[in-house]
């Protein structure tokens, strides 16, 4: 079973003094005649989400399932523009947006009222949740983070999400922002690079691992600025 899968919206770490621009990586998964959104992003991401569906033919009806990785405001603000669309996310995940630890600064303290009347389905380890796509535990930067590893010609290709944001995450096995007492995320870091041949970061450009595990990227993080 081949999975099909596009980028709609490219993931990008920049970030300015006190801040960050919170552009994550949104994808979009064609399998079993169902699509599913990787992520949703938020108000920033909005526009290009929606130019990125209309670009494909795509309108926001045709979104059959949100697969949320994780909780933070940069990945699932954007859920409204999909009212009809089921939500799939990890049970640890959904109870952690509960009562998020005090010093979280990413999860919306807000995130369970959005979710109170939507059709949220809770998968549990790892779990097949389309032909052909596999969801995974990658707890560390948030405590029920999870990725997916789709079947591809090529070979397997796993959209990470923020179990690995960067480049640098990955060269370095050292995760950025972990909120997770129990530190699991460089074992999460560690998964993403074992599963994948191509994989997806949350925020940089696709990484390519030829058979020797090196890794290599082609695309530039690129971002016009605007002054209005």
């Amino acid at each position: 079973m081949t999975v099909r899968y596009e980028i709609l919206v490219p993931g990008s770490s920049l970030a300015f003094e006190g801040g960050f621009f919170g552009i994550s990586s949104i994808v979009l998964v064609e399998a079993g005649g169902k699509r599913a959104l990787f992520d949703c992003g938020h108000g920033t991401t909005r526009r290009l989400l929606r130019e990125g569906l209309a670009a494909r033919g795509l309108a926001l009806d045709d979104i059959d399932l949100l697969v949320f990785s994780h909780g933070h405001f940069d990945h699932v603000l954007n859920l409204d523009l999909f009212p009809n669309a089921p939500i799939l996310m990890s049970r640890d995940e959904r109870d952690y947006v509960e009562t998020p630890f005090e010093d979280d600064p990413a999860t919306p303290r807000y995130l369970p009222a959005l979710l109170s009347d939507r059709d949220v389905q809770l998968i549990d380890g790892e779990a097949e949740i389309l032909p052909g796509v596999t969801a995974f535990p990658t707890p560390g930067h948030a405590p029920g983070h999870i990725s997916l590893e789709l079947a591809a010609a090529d070979g397997p290709v796993v959209l990470a999400a923020d179990a690995l944001k960067t480049a640098r995450e990955a060269l370095s096995g050292i995760p950025d922002m972990e909120i997770d007492p129990q530190k699991r995320g460089k074992a999460a870091i560690r998964e993403v690079l074992r599963r994948g041949k191509v994989i997806v970061p949350g925020h940089h450009p696709t990484l390519f691992k030829d058979e020797d595990g090196n890794l290599s990227w082609s695309d530039l993080q690129e971002m016009p600025l605007l002054i209005r």
